[in-house]
């Protein structure tokens, strides 16, 4: 089975030739259309025109084929494609942090697309958080279940100003060094059944994670993450002496406490600048083309008194002089064209029409900070990124788990329902999050966001997508500050002193006391 699985990924190293099967079948079609009502008349009629046509469209989409394998294979878009299409150099790793990213990819796409069940020996592990870690085994289990695999393949690209394609902010959040970082990516991930392709989505903006680190205090000396403690790395692995918690090395650096695909609008107004810069070629191409295959293909068709030699220069030369008339034609239009595309693209702006295209568009994003302000006069370590990064790990837990104590370490609500519903989910995806109400009321800090996701279930053999508005109240202890949830391998239960861990479930399993999670991060009390 492992051999089987390692063929399949092999295919996905170089160009998938199936991707240009479309366009050359397209282009077949176009030349025998020509070909036909060639032999009908001895001047080009309607019927060739069409046929250059279709020719035409058949080059363009072999063209758009080659670019969208290119960026899928992280390789640079170079002449003549780049006059054509939007080219957006790659980025390379080039520091710690890009380097982590990378190593977090590529033990991801490991574990999603391995069928060996045993998850003790996954990579991943030393990469994620514990929750993240559990979030993505629900997924995994989910997967098997189904039968399926998931594979990704991504390139760094750099798409807006940010010329090295990477955006990073790090705070500490009382108990953790946060880094929130946006990585602008290209990435394709692509569902597999039975060595079959089932599906295949395209991510073109922006990768987002957040890695926490145990805080240096000096050379040995870190912070404690749950408990706040000034330690050195050796206690906290043998168990911190202040609250008992024992950590691995892994856990006190560089770990991914948030991962998922996104839009973005500094990318998107990248990407819509380079498309501007492309709409004059692209109308020089559309008027060319058609002139182009006439001239190239009529000595063929219409002079068969020539040799195929002579055919073959006088088809290059009148390929050249109508590409040259199409390209004075393509120029004539776009000095009409170009100020009635400036009066509707600022029509549009207008509007607020382009932004509803935008993941997180700027009137959201001033409202996240609006938001994040307010909350941070109660706690002033609060990130709104890190609020919704955590919550994401939970509603995406919640979509992949199939019993309640898989999910009860996070929520106090009867989840029953929404489980089973969830059942055929194998991938979720997050298109927008609102913090729509905060307060502090007796002790607890009281929460209400509204998420729309887009579910992708796997359904009569192939994966269908809908979307799902949720909203949820979350509750957590007014002295609990920190934003990221303790990560550690081993908790102590405070009554009887036994191991256990956040995500088995907040029942401790010799003394059945209950672990208030409050005390420790966001609770979901109200899902709907």
């Amino acid at each position: 089975m492992i051999e089987k699985n390692a063929k399949t990924v092999a295919k996905t190293k170089g160009y998938n030739k199936k991707k240009f099967i479309i366009p050359l079948v397209i282009y077949g079609i176009g030349f025998i259309i020509c070909f036909i009502f060639a032999q009908l008349s001895e001047e080009i009629n309607v019927g060739a025109v069409v046929g250059y046509i279709v020719i035409s469209a058949g080059t363009i989409l072999f063209f758009s084929a080659w670019v969208k394998e290119k960026y899928r294979l992280g390789r640079k878009i170079g002449f003549p494609l780049s006059l054509i299409f939007p080219s957006y150099p790659v980025v390379e790793d080039y520091d710690e942090l890009t380097r982590s990213m990378s190593s977090f990819k590529t033990a991801y796409s490991e574990f999603m697309n391995n069928k060996d069940r045993n998850k003790d020996n996954s990579t991943l592990q030393n990469h994620a958080t514990q929750l993240l870690w559990h979030c993505i085994h629900l997924q995994k289990r989910r997967l098997e279940k189904l039968g399926i695999q998931i594979d990704l393949q991504s390139s760094r690209r750099s798409y807006s100003k940010c010329s090295n394609g990477v955006r990073a902010a790090t705070y500490f959040d009382g108990r953790y060094d946060v880094t929130d970082a946006y990585e602008e990516i290209y990435a394709t991930r692509t569902y597999w059944q039975g060595g079959r392709t089932i599906k295949q989505l395209y991510d073109k903006e922006v990768a987002r994670y957040t890695f926490l680190s145990a805080k240096n205090i000096g050379a040995d000396q870190v912070v404690c993450p749950n408990c706040g403690s000034v330690s050195s790395k050796s206690n906290l692995i043998d168990g911190c002496d202040f609250c008992g918690t024992k950590f691995t090395i892994e856990d006190l650096s560089g770990r991914v406490a948030n991962f998922g695909f996104r839009r973005d609008f500094e990318v998107e107004e990248g990407k819509r600048q380079a498309i501007r810069k492309l709409i004059y070629p692209w109308v020089c191409l559309g008027v060319m083309m058609p002139l182009i295959n006439i001239g190239f293909f009529m000595p063929f068709f219409y002079r068969k008194d020539l040799n195929v030699f002579v055919q073959f220069l006088t088809g290059l030369v009148n390929a050249f002089v109508f590409g040259a008339g199409g390209f004075l034609m393509a120029t004539l239009t776009m000095l009409l064209l170009v100020p009635l595309a400036f009066v509707s693209s600022a029509f549009l702006e207008e509007l607020g029409l382009n932004q509803k295209l935008v993941y997180r568009s700027r009137k959201e994003w001033d409202r996240e900070i609006k938001w994040a302000e307010k909350v941070r006069k109660q706690d002033p370590l609060f990130s709104i990124q890190s609020f919704f990064g955590g919550l994401e790990n939970k509603i995406y837990a919640i979509h992949f788990a199939n019993t309640k104590n898989e999910v009860n370490a996070f929520s106090n609500c009867d989840l029953s329902e929404h489980l089973q519903n969830y059942q055929e989910v194998v991938d979720v995806e997050t298109l927008s999050l609102m913090l729509n109400a905060y307060q502090i009321k007796e002790g607890v800090q009281t929460a209400v966001v509204g998420a729309i996701l887009l579910l992708r279930e796997f359904k009569n053999n192939k994966i269908e997508t809908r979307k799902e508005l949720v909203r949820m109240y979350l509750e957590k202890k007014e002295d609990c500050k920190t934003q990221a949830v303790c990560a550690p391998s081993i908790l102590r239960c405070s009554k009887c002193g036994s191991s256990l861990s956040l995500l088995e479930g907040k029942i401790c399993q010799y003394c059945g006391s209950e672990l208030d999670m409050k005390e420790h991060d966001w609770v979901i009390t109200k899902y709907f």
